[in-house]
């Protein structure tokens, strides 16, 4: 074994270390450490100015000659640009049969207040919270709260489309991923330009503390009244709530 191991460090000896042609900007070479028996390798350190635009890799390219000195790209200098100049947003032509019913000169927010899937809860939360931030006034329809407002909005958008949906002056905007777009690329502002204010003191309803519903006086939430006219003693159903026994409030619907 001593023998062999003695054969292996004098051819070791012997051999000459490898090496090859610098590359532009750099040294690719290999080391024989005959005491460690170890190959030590040197990476090639590549230097952009001495090449050419046909031998830099797209992803070098990318990250190199996308960026200025000052460290701003040129997707963020032409945002900048379009900002500068005015951005076109492209909305969809006014439809009478695809606007909400009185949404023509205003902003309708249709959600839900169920929390059975969590996503679309969110989502409702992000638009509403985008809209006070600005401090526009918006109708908020909720959907679980009153059927006739999902099938309002089924009838403008022609089919079973799941809240949030804004609509600005009657034209459908779209869900949270494209408000949230809009707002992100500094547009959505401008679609609010001209929508009326919420005044610096404006407080909750004083008759549904916001909620836009109250229980129905009539049956007190039950959906059942007794039949007056007729036969007596018969049951019937409600005449002035909606499916869950609520009405819209007189003072701020």
């Amino acid at each position: 074994m001593k023998n062999m191991r003695g054969r292996i460090l004098r051819k070791l000896k012997f051999i000459s270390t490898p090496t090859r042609k610098p590359v532009v900007g750099g040294s690719l070479s290999f080391q024989t450490n005959t005491t460690s028996n170890l190959v030590k390798q040197t990476v090639p350190t590549l230097i952009i100015e001495n090449f050419t635009m046909s031998e830099i890799p797209s992803h070098v390219k990318e990250e190199t000659f996308l960026s200025s000195p000052n460290g701003d790209s040129q997707a963020e200098k032409l945002e900048s640009k379009s900002e500068e100049n005015g951005a076109i947003i492209s909305v969809p032509e006014f439809e009478e049969d695809r606007c909400p019913p009185g949404g023509r000169d205003g902003l309708v927010l249709y959600t839900t207040s169920l929390r059975g899937i969590r996503k679309t809860f969110e989502d409702c939360n992000t638009i509403r919270f985008l809209l006070e931030s600005f401090r526009v006034v918006y109708s908020e329809r909720d959907v679980s709260m009153h059927l006739e407002y999902r099938e309002e909005l089924w009838g403008v958008l022609g089919g079973r489309v799941v809240p949030p949906r804004l609509f600005v002056r009657g034209r459908c905007i779209g869900g949270a991923d494209e408000v949230v777009g809009l707002h992100e690329k500094g547009m959505l502002k401008n679609l609010l330009q001209g929508i009326p204010l919420v005044s610096p003191c404006n407080n909750p309803c004083r008759g549904c503390a916001g909620i836009r519903f109250l229980m129905c006086c009539t049956c007190n939430g039950s959906r059942k009244v007794t039949n007056e006219e007729g036969n007596e003693g018969v049951v019937i159903k409600c005449p002035d709530c909606n499916e869950n026994g609520l009405i819209k409030c007189s003072v701020c619907s």
